[in-house]
């Protein structure tokens, strides 16, 4: 893994509070601007970043009591890893239609600011009003504050504050924008998750290679060396049966020709030995002593 993923992987925590303090403030806009965005989608993006440091914390304990390094993909993580991905997938799609395409979200602007005006929500519209310098929403005679009163003369914003623009621009921007942070928390704590993810397999599968060294097994008593060393000897069997013709020599001075016999792993041989009865002729040493 390379120095930046490293470096990604210890500031996670400080990342996932980052994130946690952005999707907070975008999710504080949207209930001060009264802005046409789910207030669900603002809860669960912050409650995000929290989610992911426990499910990091449960893939880093179900890895470390995974006793087969090979197959540390567990149904648990693999069920964690995909309710993430569905979670992040559901936030990042509910943010982008709050940002693409804009002319499509002139529609929900309009819905929320007459909701707005119909039930007379003075500090809503007032504070959208005061934010952005504005009055109105497609001019600065429509459905603005001050709202008419029957008994009065209606209230006019752009002569009382001296403004000139409508709030639908300044508006759409905040909804695009706060949407945009939506957005960024939920890319930039799955990049966070995965880095941790693949960090996480590396390191367990290079700690159990570690542990994992050649080494001899002991049977009854005698040991078995590798293959290479099984070669080895048969090489060197076979060199010392060419420099003796395949002879050897018996304890009575008499030789005896045999094949080479093949020597297993323990050094002891394996194999029929032939050896030839020692010619002698019995009948001739009785005849002599009875002469």
């Amino acid at each position: 893994m390379t120095a930046l993923a490293r470096l990604l992987v210890l500031a996670g925590p400080i990342l996932l509070l980052v994130m946690t303090a952005i999707a907070g403030y975008a999710y504080s806009q949207v209930h001060a601007l009264s802005l046409p965005i789910p207030e669900a989608l603002g809860i669960f993006t912050v409650i995000l970043p929290l989610i992911t440091g426990i499910s990091t914390q449960g893939a880093y304990g179900l890895l470390k009591r995974s006793r087969n390094a090979q197959s540390q993909l567990t149904l648990p993580l693999i069920a964690v890893i995909s309710f993430q991905l569905i979670y992040e997938t559901i936030i990042a799609t509910l943010a982008l239609t709050n940002i693409l395409p804009p002319s499509s979200l002139g529609c929900g602007l309009e819905s929320k600011w007459q909701k707005l005006f119909t039930d007379k929500n003075t500090r809503a519209i007032r504070a959208i009003q005061d934010r952005y310098n504005c009055c109105g929403f497609n001019s600065v005679f429509d459905r603005a504050w001050p709202f008419k009163n029957p008994a009065q003369e209606p209230g006019n914003c752009a002569e009382a504050f001296g403004r000139s623009k409508s709030c639908f621009g300044g508006w759409r921007g905040a909804q695009q924008f706060n949407a945009g942070l939506f957005l960024l928390v939920a890319v930039v704590v799955f990049v966070l998750k995965i880095f941790a993810i693949v960090y996480l397999l590396t390191s367990f599968s290079s700690i159990h290679s570690s542990w994992v060294r050649p080494s001899k097994k002991i049977t009854r008593g005698d040991i078995e060396h590798s293959p290479e060393d099984n070669r080895a000897a048969m090489r060197r069997l076979i060199e010392e049966g060419d420099g003796d013709g395949g002879y050897r020599e018996d304890v009575g001075g008499e030789r005896s020709e045999r094949p080479a016999a093949a020597v297993n792993g323990s050094g002891q041989e394996q194999g029929p030995r032939v050896e030839p009865s020692q010619l002698v002729d019995d009948g001739n040493q009785w005849r002599d002593g009875e002469e």
